[in-house]
C-alpha cells in the first residue's frame, strides 16, 4: 500500500507552547577516513533541545528563513497523533504544507517519488521528516531526489558538483524514541549525514513520555551498542568519543534512577539526549551491527531492526574486539575491577526483554551467510579481526 499525500492549509491548535528561547547546539562529527591518523570534524546541525520546545522552534525556523513549501513525512501510525498535531501547529505560518503519509510496506523509492511529485507542485524549500529513524531516513532520500531534479534541470553548462549542493532544499528532523538513523550508511555521499547532515534537529523529551517499556529497551540497547561501537573503533574522533561518553554516562543515571519509567522527566531527557549523541558519534565509522544490519537488507530484502541485533551480538562482540578501549568503557559504566566488560555487558542485555538469538528474530542461517557475503567487499569485518572470527561469532548467537 503506498503512501497518501495531503495538502493541509496552514492551521492552528490550541495546545499551549513553550514561552522560553530554545536552546540551540550545533553539533555534527563527519570522519572522513577511519584510516587516517587525521580527523576532519565539522559541526553543521542547528539542534533545538528542550520540553516542550517542537512548536516554538519548528514556527522560528519557518519563519527566519522565509520557507514557503513545507513537505512533511510523517509514519501513518502517527497520521491520528499529538505528535502529528504539534508539528502542524509549528508549521501554522508555512503558507503550504504537503502531508506524506509513509506507510509501514512503503520502499525508500516510493516516498521518494511522493516527493517528486510534490516538487513538481511547488518547489519544496524544506523537508521535515518525524516519527521514527525510519521516516527521518526517507527524508534524506527524498532530498537527494528533489536535488537530482533540480540539477538535471540546469542547463548542461552551468552544471558542477558545487552548485548540485546548493539545490538542496532544507532538511528538517524530529526524533522520536528510536533516535536518528546511522549517518554512514547511504549509497553516496549526496545522502550521508556525514557530508549533508540536518540542518535542523529538534529534540523534545515531551515527545516520548507516554512509550512503552519495549520502546525504552530497544532505544537503550540501540544507543549503548552504538556507543561501544565508537570508542571500540580504531579511527581517532575526540568528538565522538566525547558524544559517545556522555551517551552511555546518561544511560547509566537513568537505569540506575529508573527515571524513564518513574515519570521523572530527567530520565526521557537522559534517555532522547543519549540517542542524539549515540547517533552523531556513530559518524566515527560503521560497526559491525551496523553493516550486518545495512547488509541484510541489500542482501536478502530484510530490513532489521538495529537495536534487536545489538541485543544479540553486543556482548559477544565484546569478547572478541581488537580495538575495544576497554579501561574507557568500563569507567563509564561502572564496570568493577573484578568483572570483565562482556561480563558486565552480557549481564546488562540478559535483562533485556528482546529476543536473544538471531534464530529468534526468524534469520535462516543461508541469510547470515548472505549477508555477510555482501558485507565483508565493501566493510570488511569492523570490530574483528577476520572473516574466521565473525563467522565464529555469528555461529555462537545463531
Amino acid at each position: 500500500m503506498a503512501g497518501r499525500c495531503v495538502a493541509r492549509p496552514p492551521g492552528t491548535h490550541a495546545r499551549p507552547v513553550s514561552t522560553g528561547r530554545p536552546a540551540a547546539l550545533s553539533s555534527e562529527a563527519c570522519r572522513r577516513n577511519p584510516s587516517d591518523l587525521m580527523t576532519l570534524i565539522t559541526l553543521h546541525s542547528r539542534i533545538h533541545f528542550a520540553s516542550d520546545v517542537l512548536e516554538e522552534a519548528l514556527r522560528a525556523e519557518i519563519d527566519e528563513n522565509r520557507l514557503a513549501h513545507a513537505l512533511v513525512l510523517c509514519p501513518e501510525a502517527l497520521a491520528c497523533s499529538e505528535f502529528l498535531d504539534r508539528v502542524e501547529e509549528g508549521l501554522a505560518s508555512c503558507p503550504q504544507v504537503t502531508l506524506h503519509l509513509i506507510a509501514a510496506t512503503d520502499s525508500k523509492y516510493d516516498t521518494a517519488r511522493a516527493a517528486a511529485q510534490a516538487e513538481k507542485e511547488a518547489p519544496v524549500d524544506v523537508i521535515i521528516a518525524f516519527g521514527s529513524a525510519g521516516s527521518i531516513a526517507r527524508g534524506r532520500k527524498c532530498r537527494h531526489e528533489i536535488t537530482t531534479l533540480r540539477y538535471r534541470a540546469l542547463n548542461a553548462r552551468t552544471r558542477d558538483r558545487v552548485r548540485q549542493k546548493s539545490l538542496q532544499p532544507r532538511f528538517f528532523v524530529i526524533p522520536n524514541i528510536d533516535g536518528m538513523p546511522d549517518p554512514c550508511l547511504e549509497a553516496g555521499p549526496a545522502m550521508s549525514f556525514k557530508t549533508t547532515p540536518p540542518g535542523v534537529i529538534i529534540c523534545d523529551p515531551t515527545l516520548i513520555r507516554d512509550v512503552q517499556e519495549a520502546d525504552i529497551a530497544k532505544a537503550t540497547t540501540l544507543t549503548i551498542g552504538r556507543c561501544l561501537s565508537v570508542l571500540s573503533a580504531k579511527a581517532f574522533n575526540p568528538l565522538a568519543d566525547g558524544l559517545a561518553i556522555d551517551a552511555l554516562s546518561r544511560i547509566r543515571m537513568m537505569t540506575q534512577a529508573r527515571g524513564a519509567r518513574a515519570g521523572e522527566k530527567h530520565g526521557y531527557r537522559d534517555l532522547m539526549a543519549a540517542t542524539l549523541n549515540g547517533a552523531i558519534a556513530l559518524q566515527k565509522g560503521t560497526g559491525l551491527v551496523e553493516a550486518l544490519g545495512y547488509s541484510f537488507g541489500h542482501a536478502v530484502g530484510r530490513d532489521l531492526d538495529s537495536a534487536l541485533l545489538h541485543r544479540v551480538l553486543l556482548a559477544r562482540i565484546l569478547s572478541s574486539s581488537e580495538a575495544s578501549d576497554s579501561t574507557v568503557i568500563a569507567r563509564v559504566l561502572g564496570v568493577g575491577p573484578e568483572t570483565t566488560l562482556y561480563d558486565f555487558v552480557a549481564d546488562l542485555m540478559a535483562d533485556v526483554p528482546l529476543p536473544q538469538t538471531l534464530q529468534q528474530l526468524d534469520i535462516a542461517w543461508p541469510e547470515v551467510e548472505e549477508a555477510v557475503g555482501y558485507m565483508e567487499p565493501r566493510f570488511g569485518t569492523p570490530q574483528v579481526a577476520s572473516r574466521s572470527e565473525l563467522d565464529l561469532i555469528l555461529h555462537d548467537v545463531y
